[in-house]
Formats: C-alpha cells, sequence, structure tokens
C-alpha cells in the first residue's frame, strides 16, 4: 500500500484538506492512490491550490529549474510587492521568465491595463526581476489569459512550463483558466507523475493536445504578507472579493488613518491634502486625531479595529512604527504587504507608519 500519492508524490494525508497529500480514505484503499489534487487534474482538468514553507518550496523550484524552462512566474496585481518570491532572481536569469500580473478585474474600472503594464516593466526591474514578456491578466474573467496561453505554447515547445508564485496570488486558477484553454473538451484526462526526486507536491502534468508539459510548484507562505499571518476569518476580511472601491480622505496634519488593526497611518506635518485608499471594499478604515489613536487602538483593538481577532498571530498587535518624510514630488504608493496600499498625493509630507513586526512596507511609483 503506498504512503505517497502516486501522481505528485507528496505524504499522503486525510487531516488536512485543502492541504498537499489530502485523500479520503476510500481512495487511499486504490492500489494507485492519488492525493485530491492530483485526481482532480487527472480526471477533470482542475487544479486546486497547494501551499508549503519556505525551505520545502525552495527544494521544489531549485530542482525543477535544474533544466532550461520557461518560468511562468505569477504575481498578485493588487499584492505585487507581496508576491515577488524572494532569492529566485539569480536562478531566474538562466530561464525564459514570463511574467504574469493577475487579479486585473479588481481594479477599477477606468484603469489603464498598458498604463499598468509599463508600470510591470519597471517595478519588475526594480526587483532585479528581467522578465521576457509581461501579461495583465485576470483569472477570474479570463482577460488576458488567450495572450499568454499562445506565448507559453509558442515558447515552450521543446522546454517544460514551470509555475512559481507565492500562495494566494490565483496561480491554481490561473492554471485552470490555460488548462480550458488548450484542452476543451470536457472529460479531457490528463498524464500526470511525480516530479523526479521529489515529495514536496510539485506536479508535472501534460497537456494532451498541445504536448505541453507543464510543472506546477506549491505556493509559498510567507511572514512578510499580512494575509499569511492572519487567521481564517480575518483574512475574508482584507482579500477583495470584487473590483475595489477608492477611498479617499482630505487629511490635516494631526490626523491618523486606521486600516482595520493592522496597520496606522499618522499624518505628522504637512499641508492638508488627499489621501487615497486601496484595500478590500469590507476592510474597515478609520480616520480620527492623532492625540486620540494610542488610546482608540487599546480600547478597539480587535472590535471596530478588526482584524486581528483572537485567533490570529499574536505578533500581529505589536506594531513597529517607521517614519516616512517625503519631498514635493510625483505621487506614490505607501504599501503594506497583504493589505493594499496608500497613494499619497505628492506633496511634501511627513509620516509614521505602525505595521506588525516583520511585515515590511515599501513605497513606490504610483500604480493609479
Amino acid at each position: 500500500m503506498s504512503m505517497v500519492c502516486t501522481g505528485c508524490g507528496a505524504p499522503l494525508q486525510m487531516e488536512r484538506e485543502g492541504e498537499k497529500g489530502y485523500i479520503t480514505g476510500d481512495a487511499f484503499m486504490r492500489e494507485f492512490p492519488l492525493c485530491q489534487r492530483c485526481y482532480r487534474i487527472k480526471h477533470y482538468g482542475e487544479i486546486t491550490p497547494a501551499s508549503v514553507t519556505e525551505q520545502d518550496y525552495r527544494a521544489a523550484v531549485m530542482r525543477a529549474l535544474e533544466r532550461p524552462a520557461v518560468v511562468l512566474y505569477a504575481v498578485d496585481l493588487f499584492d505585487f510587492n507581496g508576491s515577488v518570491v524572494r532569492g529566485l532572481q539569480g536562478v531566474l536569469r538562466q530561464h525564459e521568465v514570463i511574467l504574469a500580473a493577475n487579479k486585473f478585474d479588481l481594479f477599477p474600472l477606468r484603469t489603464n491595463p498598458d498604463r499598468v503594464r509599463s508600470w510591470l516593466w519597471r517595478e519588475a526591474r526594480r526587483h532585479e526581476l528581467e522578465p521576457a514578456e509581461v501579461f495583465v491578466v485576470s483569472a477570474k474573467s479570463g482577460g488576458g489569459v488567450q495572450s499568454l496561453f499562445d506565448r507559453l505554447r509558442r515558447d515552450a515547445r521543446d522546454k517544460p512550463v514551470v509555475v512559481v508564485g507565492m500562495a494566494n496570488v490565483g496561480k491554481s486558477s490561473l492554471l485552470n483558466k490555460i488548462l480550458q484553454l488548450s484542452d476543451p473538451e470536457e472529460g479531457q484526462l490528463y498524464t500526470t507523475s511525480p516530479f523526479p526526486g521529489t515529495t514536496l507536491g510539485a506536479l508535472a502534468f501534460k497537456m494532451a493536445k498541445t504536448g505541453m508539459t507543464v510543472i506546477d510548484t506549491p505556493g509559498l507562505l510567507g511572514t512578510h504578507r499580512l494575509q499569511d499571518r492572519v487567521c481564517t476569518d480575518s483574512l475574508k476580511q482584507i482579500l477583495p472579493k470584487q473590483r475595489i472601491r477608492p477611498r479617499v480622505y482630505q487629511l490635516h496634519a494631526g490626523q491618523t488613518l486606521f486600516l482595520g488593526g493592522l496597520a496606522r497611518l499618522d499624518f505628522v506635518s504637512g499641508n492638508s491634502q488627499s489621501f487615497v485608499v486601496y484595500a478590500a471594499n469590507q476592510l474597515v478604515v478609520h480616520r480620527t486625531k492623532l492625540e486620540n489613536a494610542d488610546e482608540l487602538y487599546e480600547r478597539q483593538r480587535g472590535r471596530l479595529l478588526n482584524p486581528p481577532c483572537s485567533s490570529c498571530d499574536p505578533t500581529l498587535q505589536q506594531l513597529v512604527v517607521k517614519k516616512m518624510g517625503f519631498k514635493e514630488g510625483r505621487p506614490v504608493d505607501v504599501v503594506i504587504p497583504g493589505l493594499g496600499w496608500i497613494r499619497l498625493s505628492g506633496a511634501a509630507v511627513d509620516l509614521r507608519l505602525h505595521t506588525p513586526a516583520q511585515i515590511e512596507p515599501a513605497v513606490r511609483p504610483a500604480l493609479i
């Protein structure tokens, strides 16, 4: 009786549905057991997400990239800074990289995709990525996926496509759209096999009609994004569910904005100006006087200022202060990985940003 999945090689387990190697009791008793993820690929052409720790992730990716490949690098356009995988830049330079920025459907209707694409080129280079092409896509609506698929099919004739990315960037949803374009007939079977030398859930499968081989590595969970540190209920409050409605606040020096209880922005000095919050519509954004902010946080944390809640990582309640000063110039975004960003107008301003320990805020040229 096999104790590992005969599809991907992951150790089988029946306790944690949605995690690598999950299998039902009936399926476990079969001669060649397949985990739920492999079973759904083989019989339904449907990929479900899988995630691993950083050590296992890097081992899986390094093994998959031992030979020349086309790398499909999936990032979350809503959380670009948080979804860049650290430490892979040197390895990726040896391969052709196709950058696919997912979740464009979350952006306001007026957002120009060509400008977003130009912004992505600049930001990719700033993060020491050198993609051969950049695509702005939506796995939910299918926008841009056909062009991405055509590029992959052209470039991956004699090389595998290795899919990399952080957890929750929509990598599996994007792959499912690509599978539908490759083999649209209902009931199409896919050939799956464990990627040689790993038991980490990396899965190789071949598309019957195109002949393209895809190696799907599991998504990486990190500590630098808030979405990886909150509980399941709080995650629903910070992940956007629908098109974002930007919230504009005209602030004066001596005022504070809370984004739930996970981030706090103090306007210390500067002329009155607008601050635009891009975050999930369901996340509470609260404005108050700076002199009242400490007392409000202690009294309303987990209530009005929620998340975090009592089920979240307790370290999320330990906020670290970062001073930020800006001279007059172009608009910029102050990014809180895994939560969203605040767009500054470009006027001179002094700020204090409070975020949980290990969360690394960033400043970038304004996306919108």
